[in-house]
């Protein structure tokens, strides 16, 4: 999707609906997708990085310490890509075009490795990559709870059918005060539908911050060094 079209689908899903319209909105339930995968792509990344990292450096001054090292900055770059796909697809969120940094003449295993090394986009891609599990589990957690207890509110009358509902500083034992708990299920459900939206808002940013050159070193004739 072209920035112009990625630009005029966030502005039209931001202004056509209105305030009650984020129910409505099918960016609100791509944004659910998107903060509910932080949580297992982020765990993936964290172990690949950390242990990837942990046995290549560890093994340095070995003959495979080298190709491992070299091979798990690939894999990261590989990944930031892949986020930069997600991110795309599912907030919405245009990148720059990628533009060439490195020189044409980095061949072999040592001097990839050492262009790697020196490109600032492969450390910005891994801190994203990292920071992509705690990030992840915060956000996970925010989605399930916030829709979870939005559910449970407005589910209050069929609870009360089979159990009084006790809320610590307030026992509902009343089928009137049950209807009560669904309209203040509703508010919150909204309230949560822009909190969601909120944080998915936050996080493209933050994928665009770190990984808008994820591919900046990009020879211009299209190759890829690593």
């Amino acid at each position: 999707m072209s920035k112009p079209a990625m630009k005029a689908t966030r502005k039209s899903s931001r202004n056509s609906t209105g305030f009650f319209g984020v129910i409505a909105n099918p960016q609100s339930y791509l944004n659910i997708v998107y903060l509910l995968l932080a949580f297992p792509l982020g765990t993936f990344y964290f172990v690949f990085l950390v242990t990837g990292l942990s046995l290549g450096l560890g093994l340095s001054i070995t003959v495979i310490g080298l190709p491992l090292l070299a091979l798990v900055l690939v894999g990261a770059r590989v990944l930031c890509r892949f986020e930069r796909g997600l991110v795309s697809a599912l907030l919405k969120e245009s990148f720059p075009q990628p533009i060439s940094r490195r020189p044409e003449s980095s061949k072999g295993l040592w001097s990839r490795l050492q262009a790697l090394l020196k490109d600032v986009t492969t450390w910005t891609g891994i801190l994203y990559l990292f920071l992509e599990f705690p990030l992840g589990v915060a956000s996970f957690t925010i989605v399930v709870t916030l829709i979870s207890a939005a559910l449970a509110l407005i589910g209050a009358p069929i609870i009360y059918a089979y159990a009084d509902i006790d809320l610590f500083i307030w026992y509902v034992d009343t089928l009137p005060e049950a209807f009560a708990l669904t309209l203040i299920g509703v508010v919150w459900l909204f309230l949560s539908m822009y909190i969601i939206n909120g944080i998915a808002f936050v996080l493209s940013r933050m994928a665009k911050a770190l990984l808008g050159n994820a591919l900046a070193s990009e020879n211009s004739d299209g190759q890829h060094p690593d």
